[in-house]
């Protein structure tokens, strides 16, 4: 029998999210009850794939398996960069060096902003190249040997550049080959298609070439589309029945699809994967990567590429550039004309500021594009050391602070320009959609740093190209209607943080140096009047930029008056002024003045410059209003948890006679009874019986539990009881609080308890099993595994 090799490969990319004035996801409303699109398919998918669950035909966990480690994948640079940042656990679970026969692991490379790589000029072409690399090696530790290209859209150039950067393969859908010959022989023509079964060699005009793996085209489909992963089973067997086995030569299946299809669209996915996998090593099937194929099995058959062609495009590219009818079908009626005029306005921008950006940058720059090649390795690090060294070796001469600057601030102009380009925002249904705006709030940045930089920007040509692109919904209007709505009001610059800051401070003090989104805030010292709903601060800040250096001193003074939040920002000028602003804010604090009063001192002493939380952006806004409420919970929790001490035990008295407590006493009680679960599940040792009293006394009075609150806490303490060793007393404590909270309808997240006690099965557990003296703690175990419906065998 021939040798049988498998190789699938999930293409995992988000957009880049980002509100690009704070570097941060805010708020997105379409992926409740999570905070944003990427926690959402995270948790569906990303941290599934971490930790696939295999099943035996009772249902029980027999194993969990990291499926990072058998597929081949790559994951977009800047999913990965907000992974580092948010997920950090399972950013490590999968970029850890994995090595097959001495070759690199399963990950490759993918140029960086995802841009449709035949539509780029060829600067960018290059320097995303460039930058998924570097991006690739900085979490990777290693140089990638394959490269996927966004949509698979491919280009001789675009190989040319890859292949002159080390790149040695990347993965092709079938249709997108041309020709191809066999080792000896004449060039063919391909009316049924090209045999997916093996690897082939692409010769490049410079003279070298590039191999390429063109995958199964019905078993891809039919994974991404289709009821394969429905089933282990039937995934497993379609698979095995695809394998032609008909010579001695080695064969290759190679499937390649969205990763987010193993989790995300298919629910449980991940499951079947997994499943299948283990399945087919066990028949004899060799699941690889192409690198480790590649090595093995050197291509000699030769083949040329359709260029202009994509996975996802019928028409080729034209989805990125026209109107042609691709589309996700969920709207059949509307109609994509509005993607060209979307192009031409982002091309505009980029036409328009690359030769401002060259003429400013040479002014610094010993050699501005090259240095924008090279700028990718201060993205992934913003140290301080990491940044003096990338100017010692690109500035013309020793740079002020304020050049440093204006250096960082045209490198991330030609940032956000590529970032512009990426190509969610020209696939989807209607400009006025999340993924369009994200291009369009990409657009904003680089006018804004063009007016910083240039004191001009092509905004007025910009938005006169964005009013022919008109949206499928006549409420929505235009592109220039959708880009005025929804970007502008992003806009944070250093005043904002300050003001920002000044309004939280009236909650807290923060300390002399806090992080703010993507800025510092050095604190010399807040001064603080009053208390309760009548108080107010005073301080003097230096904001600084994280991203682009630069900074600023203000001083504000903020003031809570009842329910009204508000706050002025200024310039610093000189201490005895500081002094001066100081006094009369505390003298309006003492003397109890009213809102107007203050209004009054604020619009004098900060005209044009006073701040509400309205005044700031959605997420600036939702942390102070969080703030806010969180001051008066405290207040009516104090109230709350008054009134229950002092009534319970004639409360008591009354419900055992049948008589029903008012409502007041209800509430009362329900808030300082789950406040007080809440507080010991936040405990190190926790009074079983203690709790177990609480939730009686809930019970008996028919109160409500406030589920969110305690699942998470529930959560949290369970998992640090795995964390480490635990003792048999704790395992049988872990059941116990288990059942307690789980009869009273309090279900924590038990995949991540399962994920735990995984660890613990692998690290503790082989120690202890056969040890004589372990044998009580390995029987609390067993229990533990029953419980959360994991088999050990």
């Amino acid at each position: 029998m021939n040798e049988r090799y498998l190789c699938i490969h999930g293409h995992f990319y988000q957009p880049p999210r980002e509100n690009p004035w704070l570097e941060t996801i805010e708020t997105e409303e379409s992926a409740a009850p999570y905070h944003n699109w990427n926690e959402r398919i995270t948790d569906e998918c990303y941290a599934a794939n971490l930790n696939a669950r295999i099943l035996d035909n009772q249902g029980r966990i027999i194993r969990i398996v990291n499926n990072y480690t058998d597929l081949s994948f790559n994951f977009g640079p800047t999913l990965l960069s907000w992974m580092q940042t948010n997920h950090p656990r399972l950013y490590s679970g999968l970029t850890k060096p994995s090595l097959s026969n001495n070759h690199p692991g399963n990950p490759i490379a993918q140029p960086y902003n995802h841009q449709i790589m035949p539509l780029a000029d060829h600067r960018d072409k290059r320097t995303q190249v460039i930058w998924g690399i570097a991006d690739f090696r900085h979490r990777f530790g290693h140089h990638p040997e394959g490269m996927w290209l966004p949509e698979t859209a491919v280009d001789l150039k675009t190989l040319e550049i890859m292949a002159s950067q080390g790149i040695k393969y990347t993965i092709l859908a079938s249709h997108q080959a041309g020709r191809f010959k066999p080792p000896g022989g004449e060039w063919q023509e391909l009316p049924d298609g090209i045999n997916t079964s093996r690897l082939y060699r692409c010769a490049l005009p410079s003279g070298g070439h590039i191999n390429i793996a063109f995958f199964h085209p019905q078993l891809s489909r039919d994974v991404a589309f289709g009821n394969l992963l429905r089933n282990g089973d039937n995934f497993t067997n379609r698979i095995l029945e695809s394998f032609q086995s008909t010579t001695d030569t080695p064969e290759l299946i190679t499937i390649a699809t969205d990763g987010e299809t193993f989790g995300h669209h298919h629910r449980f996915g991940e499951m079947a994967l997994a499943y299948a996998v283990d399945k087919l090593k066990q028949t004899g099937i060799r699941v690889t990567s192409i690198a480790e194929y590649l090595a093995l099995n050197p291509p000699d058959h030769e083949v040329e590429i359709l260029e202009n062609t994509s996975w996802s495009c019928d028409h080729g590219i034209e989805r990125w550039r026209s109107g042609c009818c691709c589309s996700t079908g969920k709207h059949p009626l509307w109609n994509q004309r509005w993607r060209a005029p979307l192009r031409q306005a982002m091309e505009l921008l980029r036409d328009r500021l690359n030769p401002l950006f060259e003429s400013e940058a040479v002014k610094l720059l010993s050699d501005p594009w090259a240095a924008r090649d090279d700028y990718c390795r201060v993205i992934v690090n913003r140290s301080s050391e990491n940044i003096v060294n990338f100017f010692n070796q690109w500035a013309i001469r020793p740079l002020s602070a304020v050049e440093t600057s204006q250096a960082l601030k045209l490198l991330e102009l030609q940032r956000t320009l590529m970032a512009c380009f990426t190509s969610c925002g020209w696939f989807f249904d209607d400009i006025g959609g999340l993924e369009s705006i994200l291009v369009l709030r990409q657009a904003g940045r680089a006018l804004e740093l063009s007016k910083n930089l240039f004191g001009t920007s092509p905004e007025t040509s910009f938005l006169t190209i964005l009013e022919t692109a008109v949206s499928n919904r006549p409420e929505w209007g235009t592109g220039r209607d959708i880009y005025l709505r929804n970007v502008p009001p992003l806009f944070v610059g250093l005043e904002k943080i300050a003001a920002h800051f000044a309004l939280t401070s009236i909650f807290e003090n923060p300390g002399p140096t806090t992080n703010i989104f993507n800025f510092r805030v050095d604190n010399t010292g807040i001064r603080f009047y009053g208390a309760g709903s009548g108080r107010g601060s005073v301080g003097d800040v230096v904001i600084t930029s994280l991203t682009t250096g630069e900074r600023q001193r203000f001083v504000f003074t903020a003031f809570l008056t009842g329910n009204l939040l508000q706050a002025g920002i200024k310039t610093f000028t000189t201490e005895n002024d500081y002094d001066a602003l100081a006094q009369y804010a505390a003298d309006l604090v003492k003397n109890n003045f009213g809102i107007n009063q203050i209004q009054n001192f604020l619009t004098t002493e900060f005209p044009g410059n006073t701040y509400r939380p309205a005044d700031l952006s959605p997420d600036m806004q939702r942390q102070i209003i969080g703030k806010l409420l969180a001051d008066a919970l405290t207040d009516a929790e104090e109230s709350y948890l008054q009134i229950f001490n002092r009534t319970r035990s004639v409360m008591k008295s009354g419900t055992d006679l049948g008589l029903k407590a008012p409502a007041l006493f209800t509430a009362a009680a329900e808030r300082a009874l789950n406040s007080r679960l809440v507080a010991e599940l936040k405990g190190h040792n926790i009074n079983i019986p203690a709790l177990e009293s609480v939730l009686n006394e809930i019970s008996s009075w028919k109160l409500n539990l406030d589920l969110v609150p305690l699942t998470e806490s529930l959560t949290r303490y369970l998992e640090r009881l795995l964390v480490a060793t635990p003792d048999e007393p704790t395992l049988d404590n872990f059941v116990a609080l288990l059942d307690m909270f789980e009869n009273q309808g309090v279900l924590p997240d038990v995949q991540q308890l399962q994920n735990s006690l995984h660890q613990l099965r692998l690290e503790t557990y082989p120690r202890l099993k056969d040890d004589p003296a372990s044998a009580s703690w390995v029987a609390a175990f067993h229990r533990l595994a029953a419980r959360l419906n994991y088999f050990v065998h």
